[in-house]
């Protein structure tokens, strides 16, 4: 008997709606994946509110997400890799694999890379996806499908840290308490960083920063507390323009700045003067290359709190309504997690 996969689609208009669809079968070296969870992400609220992220545009229906966890349920012809009954989780970009790129390790810059949930490309937010199996991974025994969801985006975390240059002990600076600001506040604790502080301007995003291990917290709106030379890595995480002229100045000297957030406006003025005479060290990052077994294991062993990071959680039928609450309450929210089941 045929499976039933519901898709879930967003149009030009803003409307997100459930298609119903007979599942795919896996090709190749593919595995058919039944989706448990899946966390929204930043991104899936830009695409929905605005139709547009960067030069990525909505311009015909799709299916977003792509932080899931699921099972896997059938190989295709050519997969060997995994058994059925494997809990895994996807990463979502799948590069070509040959490229020079892809020969170096840092298939997240491969030119050809297709990433679920970019449009036009489909993603997860459904029952049944068939993904490359090189692309998935397994989740530790202990760890929920819930949390196992959160890979994606502590790979992120885990690739920015891994990118940034620092002594064991350093003192890190995280501007931006969002989902990612919170997880490279526990990542670079993990990676043997030193004392982390954590600055935002939503107070309840700064007490979940000190309950996830951050030393200190500075609320950004309404402190003398002065922001010079504050830490040896600094990461900026919130993709806003303001906290991104920050960071040279933030940065002690001789230290590592660290472009984890996408500014708005993708212009922001700086003063370049400040990371010459501080011969700082400017990294960016973009998504994350050989990070998903390190998250993996740190959300398993509890070095990454995955767990406090879910706040909300809805089914896959309430999805328009989950999109809604995390678009309209980001005070309140941290992580929603959408379950199939």
């Amino acid at each position: 008997m045929k499976q039933i996969n519901r898709r879930l689609f967003l149009n030009k208009e803003h409307h997100l709606y459930l298609v119903k669809e007979e599942a795919p079968a896996p090709k190749g070296n593919e595995v058919l994946i039944k989706i448990a969870s899946n966390g929204i992400c930043g991104s899936d609220i830009h695409f929905f509110h605005e139709g547009r992220l960067g030069n990525f545009v909505v311009d015909e229906p799709y299916v977003p997400g792509h932080e899931a966890s699921g099972t896997i349920i059938q190989n295709g012809p050519e997969a060997k890799r995994y058994a059925e009954g494997t809990r895994v989780v996807i990463e979502p970009g799948i590069p070509c694999g040959h490229c020079h790129f892809c020969k170096a390790g840092r298939y997240n810059l491969c030119p050809e890379v297709v990433f679920l949930s970019a449009p036009p490309i489909n993603g997860t937010f459904c029952d049944y996806i068939c993904v490359n199996e090189n692309y998935v991974f397994p989740i530790p025994e202990d760890l929920s499908m819930e949390e196992a969801a959160l890979a994606e985006p502590a790979a992120v975390a885990i690739h920015a840290v891994q990118r940034a240059q620092f002594r064991l002990g350093a003192t890190g600076v995280v501007l931006g308490a969002g989902p990612i600001g919170l997880l490279t506040v526990q990542a670079f604790k993990a990676a043997g960083g030193g004392r982390v502080i954590c600055v935002d301007v939503v107070e309840e995003r700064l007490q979940a920063a000190l309950r996830m291990g951050a030393d200190e917290v500075i609320h950004a709106g309404s402190t003398e507390t002065p922001m010079d030379n504050l830490g040896d890595v600094v990461f900026e995480t919130a993709g806003n323009r303001v906290t991104t002229a920050q960071l040279f100045t933030v940065t002690r000297p001789g230290g590592c700045a660290v472009q984890v957030g996408w500014p708005n406006g993708n212009t922001v003025e700086m003063n370049i003067a400040d990371m010459i005479d501080k011969e700082l060290v400017y990294l960016s990052v973009n998504r994350y290359a050989n990070a998903f077994d390190t998250a993996l294991i740190w959300l398993g062993d509890g070095r990454i709190n995955g767990r406090e990071m879910i706040t909300q959680r809805y089914t896959l039928e309430e999805a328009e309504e989950a999109f809604c609450w995390a678009l309209e309450h980001p005070n309140e929210t941290i992580k929603v997690i959408i379950n199939n089941e």
